[in-house]
Protein backbone atom coordinates (compact mmCIF):
# COMPACT_ATOMS: atom_id res chain seq x y z
CA UNK A 1 0.00 0.00 0.00
CA UNK A 2 1.52 3.14 -1.01
CA UNK A 3 1.74 6.34 1.04
CA UNK A 4 0.36 4.57 4.36
CA UNK A 5 -0.64 7.01 7.42
CA UNK A 6 2.39 6.98 10.00
CA UNK A 7 1.88 5.43 13.34
CA UNK A 8 3.23 7.14 16.31
CA UNK A 9 2.91 7.08 20.60
CA UNK A 10 4.96 9.77 21.91
CA UNK A 11 5.94 9.93 25.95
CA UNK A 12 7.38 12.83 28.11
CA UNK A 13 8.86 12.47 31.61
CA UNK A 14 12.03 13.80 33.52
CA UNK A 15 15.66 12.19 32.95
CA UNK A 16 16.67 13.71 36.55
CA UNK A 17 19.58 11.26 38.58
CA UNK A 18 16.95 11.11 41.62
CA UNK A 19 15.35 8.70 39.79
CA UNK A 20 17.58 6.14 40.57
CA UNK A 21 18.99 7.61 43.93
CA UNK A 22 15.29 7.44 45.40
CA UNK A 23 13.32 4.23 46.53
CA UNK A 24 10.76 3.57 44.22
CA UNK A 25 8.45 3.53 46.90
CA UNK A 26 8.81 7.17 48.01
CA UNK A 27 7.28 8.17 44.66
CA UNK A 28 4.63 4.94 44.22
CA UNK A 29 2.03 6.76 42.63
CA UNK A 30 4.51 8.36 39.70
CA UNK A 31 6.45 5.08 38.71
CA UNK A 32 3.32 3.17 38.21
CA UNK A 33 1.80 5.91 35.73
CA UNK A 34 5.90 5.94 34.33
CA UNK A 35 5.64 2.32 34.07
CA UNK A 36 1.88 1.94 32.25
CA UNK A 37 3.05 4.32 29.75
CA UNK A 38 6.40 2.29 29.51
CA UNK A 39 4.22 -0.66 28.90
CA UNK A 40 1.79 1.13 26.26
CA UNK A 41 4.96 1.75 24.17
CA UNK A 42 6.37 -1.21 24.86
CA UNK A 43 2.74 -2.89 23.45
CA UNK A 44 2.71 -0.37 20.24
CA UNK A 45 5.63 -2.17 19.67
CA UNK A 46 7.85 1.06 17.27
CA UNK A 47 9.93 0.35 14.60
CA UNK A 48 11.96 4.22 15.40
CA UNK A 49 12.38 5.71 18.44
CA UNK A 50 13.45 9.81 18.31
CA UNK A 51 14.24 10.71 21.76
CA UNK A 52 14.54 14.84 22.08
CA UNK A 53 16.83 15.48 25.06
CA UNK A 54 19.05 18.00 26.48
CA UNK A 55 22.64 17.33 27.84
CA UNK A 56 24.52 18.91 31.49
CA UNK A 57 28.38 19.47 30.11
CA UNK A 58 28.95 15.72 29.30
CA UNK A 59 28.96 15.90 25.36
CA UNK A 60 28.35 19.40 24.34
CA UNK A 61 30.37 21.84 25.59
CA UNK A 62 31.36 25.71 25.39
CA UNK A 63 33.73 25.40 22.84
CA UNK A 64 30.77 25.14 20.43
CA UNK A 65 27.06 24.69 21.48
CA UNK A 66 24.71 23.49 18.91
CA UNK A 67 21.30 24.66 19.04
CA UNK A 68 20.22 21.52 17.70
CA UNK A 69 21.95 18.11 16.33
CA UNK A 70 21.77 14.86 15.19
CA UNK A 71 23.26 12.35 16.55
CA UNK A 72 24.74 9.44 13.78
CA UNK A 73 26.32 7.64 15.87
CA UNK A 74 25.78 7.57 19.56
CA UNK A 75 27.07 6.22 23.24
CA UNK A 76 26.03 7.40 26.52
CA UNK A 77 28.14 8.16 29.03
CA UNK A 78 28.05 6.42 32.82
CA UNK A 79 27.46 10.02 34.89
CA UNK A 80 24.49 10.17 37.29
CA UNK A 81 21.36 8.81 37.17
CA UNK A 82 22.48 7.66 33.02
CA UNK A 83 23.20 4.13 31.31
CA UNK A 84 25.90 3.83 29.31
CA UNK A 85 26.50 2.34 26.47
CA UNK A 86 25.93 2.97 22.43
CA UNK A 87 22.96 3.51 21.25
CA UNK A 88 21.46 1.71 18.34
CA UNK A 89 21.65 4.51 15.84
CA UNK A 90 19.90 3.78 12.19
CA UNK A 91 22.59 5.53 10.42
CA UNK A 92 21.17 5.88 7.09
CA UNK A 93 17.75 7.31 8.62
CA UNK A 94 19.54 9.53 10.87
CA UNK A 95 21.42 11.42 7.82
CA UNK A 96 18.49 11.21 5.98
CA UNK A 97 16.69 13.19 8.70
CA UNK A 98 19.80 15.36 9.17
CA UNK A 99 19.35 16.29 5.27
CA UNK A 100 15.65 16.35 5.45
CA UNK A 101 16.07 19.77 7.96
CA UNK A 102 18.89 21.11 6.25
CA UNK A 103 16.42 21.45 3.30
CA UNK A 104 13.75 22.35 5.80
CA UNK A 105 16.19 25.48 5.98
CA UNK A 106 17.12 24.08 9.91
CA UNK A 107 21.12 24.43 9.89
CA UNK A 108 21.13 21.39 12.34
CA UNK A 109 24.46 20.03 13.68
CA UNK A 110 25.39 16.54 12.85
CA UNK A 111 27.56 14.33 15.04
CA UNK A 112 29.58 10.62 13.89
CA UNK A 113 30.71 10.56 17.48
CA UNK A 114 27.92 11.74 19.57
CA UNK A 115 28.06 11.24 23.70
CA UNK A 116 24.76 11.75 25.63
CA UNK A 117 24.46 12.04 29.40
CA UNK A 118 21.42 10.69 31.76
CA UNK A 119 18.89 13.79 29.42
CA UNK A 120 18.90 10.70 27.08
CA UNK A 121 20.01 7.38 28.92
CA UNK A 122 17.83 7.97 31.86
CA UNK A 123 14.61 7.61 29.32
CA UNK A 124 15.55 5.13 27.49
CA UNK A 125 16.44 2.97 29.89
CA UNK A 126 13.05 3.22 32.01
CA UNK A 127 11.33 3.48 29.01
CA UNK A 128 12.63 1.20 26.06
CA UNK A 129 14.45 -1.00 28.38
CA UNK A 130 17.99 0.30 27.65
CA UNK A 131 19.54 2.33 25.69
CA UNK A 132 20.58 -0.07 22.42
CA UNK A 133 16.86 -1.61 23.39
CA UNK A 134 15.63 0.12 19.82
CA UNK A 135 16.67 1.80 16.82
CA UNK A 136 16.96 5.37 18.20
CA UNK A 137 17.88 8.91 16.61
CA UNK A 138 18.83 11.13 19.26
CA UNK A 139 18.12 14.94 18.41
CA UNK A 140 19.67 17.13 21.25
CA UNK A 141 17.80 20.32 22.32
CA UNK A 142 20.10 22.90 23.98
CA UNK A 143 18.49 23.63 26.96
CA UNK A 144 21.03 24.28 29.65
CA UNK A 145 23.81 26.70 27.86
CA UNK A 146 22.88 30.60 26.88
CA UNK A 147 21.96 31.34 24.69
CA UNK A 148 19.05 29.02 24.01
CA UNK A 149 16.69 28.46 21.08
CA UNK A 150 13.47 30.25 21.19
CA UNK A 151 10.20 28.34 21.66
CA UNK A 152 8.60 28.85 18.55
CA UNK A 153 11.96 27.63 16.86
CA UNK A 154 11.91 24.39 18.81
CA UNK A 155 8.48 24.06 18.14
CA UNK A 156 8.80 23.89 14.47
CA UNK A 157 11.83 22.17 14.78
CA UNK A 158 10.17 19.16 16.38
CA UNK A 159 7.20 19.67 13.58
CA UNK A 160 9.89 19.16 11.15
CA UNK A 161 11.19 16.42 12.58
CA UNK A 162 8.19 15.06 12.64
CA UNK A 163 7.96 15.47 9.00
CA UNK A 164 10.49 13.59 8.33
CA UNK A 165 9.35 10.31 10.75
CA UNK A 166 6.42 10.25 8.93
CA UNK A 167 7.13 10.16 5.69
CA UNK A 168 9.36 6.73 6.65
CA UNK A 169 6.19 5.14 6.79
CA UNK A 170 7.43 3.50 10.04
CA UNK A 171 5.40 3.16 13.18
CA UNK A 172 7.44 5.70 15.46
CA UNK A 173 7.82 6.45 19.07
CA UNK A 174 8.97 9.76 20.17
CA UNK A 175 10.82 10.26 23.49
CA UNK A 176 10.12 13.75 25.41
CA UNK A 177 13.31 14.02 28.29
CA UNK A 178 13.17 16.94 31.02
CA UNK A 179 11.72 18.16 33.75
CA UNK A 180 9.44 21.06 33.97
CA UNK A 181 10.23 23.52 36.80
CA UNK A 182 13.36 23.30 39.04
CA UNK A 183 16.30 24.93 39.95
CA UNK A 184 20.12 23.90 39.70
CA UNK A 185 21.51 26.58 41.09
CA UNK A 186 25.11 26.50 40.81
CA UNK A 187 25.39 22.60 39.42
CA UNK A 188 25.62 23.70 35.99
CA UNK A 189 26.53 27.23 35.63
CA UNK A 190 26.36 29.43 32.85
CA UNK A 191 30.10 29.63 31.19
CA UNK A 192 30.24 33.36 31.92
CA UNK A 193 28.85 32.90 35.56
CA UNK A 194 31.28 30.96 36.38
CA UNK A 195 34.16 32.74 38.86
CA UNK A 196 36.42 29.54 39.23
CA UNK A 197 38.97 29.51 36.41
CA UNK A 198 39.19 25.41 36.56
CA UNK A 199 35.80 25.38 36.37
CA UNK A 200 35.10 27.55 33.72
CA UNK A 201 37.89 25.37 31.61
CA UNK A 202 36.05 22.64 32.32
CA UNK A 203 32.57 24.16 30.73
CA UNK A 204 34.42 24.69 27.78
CA UNK A 205 36.49 21.87 26.94
CA UNK A 206 35.10 19.00 28.98
CA UNK A 207 38.39 17.96 30.76
CA UNK A 208 40.27 18.09 27.59
CA UNK A 209 42.67 20.04 29.52
CA UNK A 210 42.94 22.24 32.60
CA UNK A 211 43.33 20.74 36.20
CA UNK A 212 39.75 19.73 36.64
CA UNK A 213 39.03 15.97 34.45
CA UNK A 214 35.93 14.95 33.21
CA UNK A 215 36.11 12.09 35.93
CA UNK A 216 36.49 14.22 39.26
CA UNK A 217 33.34 16.91 37.79
CA UNK A 218 31.59 13.79 37.47
CA UNK A 219 32.51 12.45 41.20
CA UNK A 220 31.78 16.22 42.42
CA UNK A 221 28.59 16.47 41.04
CA UNK A 222 27.73 12.40 42.23
CA UNK A 223 28.61 13.54 46.03
CA UNK A 224 26.23 16.93 45.31
CA UNK A 225 23.27 15.17 44.16
CA UNK A 226 23.66 12.28 46.84
CA UNK A 227 23.64 15.63 49.70
CA UNK A 228 20.67 16.90 47.88
CA UNK A 229 18.85 13.77 48.19
CA UNK A 230 19.95 13.23 51.60
CA UNK A 231 18.31 16.41 52.43
CA UNK A 232 15.15 15.85 50.66
CA UNK A 233 14.69 12.14 52.35
CA UNK A 234 14.71 14.20 55.59
CA UNK A 235 12.44 16.49 53.63
CA UNK A 236 14.16 19.62 54.57
CA UNK A 237 12.46 23.25 54.27
CA UNK A 238 13.57 24.93 50.86
CA UNK A 239 15.18 21.63 49.52
CA UNK A 240 13.83 19.87 46.47
CA UNK A 241 10.36 22.54 46.13
CA UNK A 242 8.72 22.77 42.71
CA UNK A 243 6.95 26.19 41.12
CA UNK A 244 3.45 23.74 40.73
CA UNK A 245 1.69 26.92 39.99
CA UNK A 246 3.77 27.69 37.01
CA UNK A 247 3.93 23.37 36.31
CA UNK A 248 0.12 23.57 35.89
CA UNK A 249 -0.35 26.44 34.12
CA UNK A 250 2.32 24.57 31.09
CA UNK A 251 0.11 21.53 31.41
CA UNK A 252 -2.56 22.88 31.21
CA UNK A 253 -1.83 24.55 27.99
CA UNK A 254 0.39 21.61 26.94
CA UNK A 255 -2.85 19.55 26.99
CA UNK A 256 -4.69 22.15 24.47
CA UNK A 257 -2.64 20.48 22.02
CA UNK A 258 -1.78 23.90 20.22
CA UNK A 259 1.84 23.96 20.78
CA UNK A 260 1.61 27.82 19.39
CA UNK A 261 0.90 29.38 22.62
CA UNK A 262 4.55 28.88 23.76
CA UNK A 263 5.83 30.24 20.68
CA UNK A 264 5.96 34.25 22.68
CA UNK A 265 7.80 32.21 25.60
CA UNK A 266 10.57 34.41 26.87
CA UNK A 267 13.43 32.49 27.85
CA UNK A 268 14.14 34.87 30.74
CA UNK A 269 10.83 34.28 32.14
CA UNK A 270 10.97 31.05 32.39
CA UNK A 271 13.98 31.00 34.34
CA UNK A 272 12.44 33.11 36.24
CA UNK A 273 9.43 32.33 36.84
CA UNK A 274 10.26 28.05 37.10
CA UNK A 275 13.94 28.03 37.77
CA UNK A 276 16.83 27.61 35.84
CA UNK A 277 16.23 23.50 34.71
CA UNK A 278 12.82 24.30 33.93
CA UNK A 279 14.51 25.43 29.89
CA UNK A 280 14.44 21.31 29.73
CA UNK A 281 10.69 21.90 28.46
CA UNK A 282 11.85 22.65 25.35
CA UNK A 283 11.98 18.68 24.81
CA UNK A 284 8.71 18.52 25.45
CA UNK A 285 8.16 21.12 22.73
CA UNK A 286 9.77 19.41 20.32
CA UNK A 287 8.70 16.07 20.98
CA UNK A 288 5.05 16.65 20.98
CA UNK A 289 5.45 18.90 17.90
CA UNK A 290 7.16 16.14 15.90
CA UNK A 291 4.57 13.31 17.36
CA UNK A 292 1.53 15.91 15.95
CA UNK A 293 3.34 16.21 12.30
CA UNK A 294 2.54 12.56 12.26
CA UNK A 295 -0.83 13.04 13.56
CA UNK A 296 -1.07 12.75 17.05
CA UNK A 297 -4.01 14.49 18.84
CA UNK A 298 -4.00 16.57 22.03
CA UNK A 299 -1.53 15.03 24.69
CA UNK A 300 -2.51 13.56 28.20
CA UNK A 301 -1.35 14.25 31.72
CA UNK A 302 -0.79 10.56 32.62
CA UNK A 303 0.22 11.92 36.32
CA UNK A 304 1.61 15.10 37.82
CA UNK A 305 2.48 15.49 41.64
CA UNK A 306 4.35 18.75 42.95
CA UNK A 307 4.20 16.69 46.59
CA UNK A 308 7.19 14.95 45.97
CA UNK A 309 10.37 14.92 46.80
CA UNK A 310 11.63 14.92 43.45
CA UNK A 311 13.53 17.75 42.66
CA UNK A 312 11.17 18.26 39.62
CA UNK A 313 7.23 17.33 39.53
CA UNK A 314 6.65 13.64 38.86
CA UNK A 315 4.77 14.26 35.81
CA UNK A 316 3.82 11.87 32.77
CA UNK A 317 2.51 12.74 29.43
CA UNK A 318 1.58 10.47 26.57
CA UNK A 319 0.17 11.46 22.97
CA UNK A 320 -0.67 9.07 20.31
CA UNK A 321 -0.94 8.84 16.77
CA UNK A 322 -3.23 6.90 13.92
CA UNK A 323 -2.29 2.81 13.34
CA UNK A 324 -0.29 2.09 10.86
CA UNK A 325 -2.22 0.91 7.48
CA UNK A 326 -1.02 -2.63 6.43
CA UNK A 327 -0.65 -3.45 3.40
Amino acid sequence: MSNPTPAVHAVCVPHLPFLELQDRALNAPFWAAYDAQAAALQAFDPELVIVFGSDHYEGQLMRAMAPFMIGVQAEAVPDTGGFPGPLQVPQALARACAQFLMEQEFDVAVSHAMLVDHGFSNVMHHVLGGVAARPAIPVFVNSLAQPRPSFARVRKFGQAVGRFAAQTGLRVAVLGSGGLSHETGDIFPQVHEAQDPVLREFLIHGGDRGALSRAQWRENLKHGLAEVNRLMEARTPGVGQVRADWDARFLQLLARGDLGVFDTWQDADVEREAGNGAGEVRSWVAALAAAQAMGAGAPVVDYYAAGTILTVAAVVVHASGPAMARA
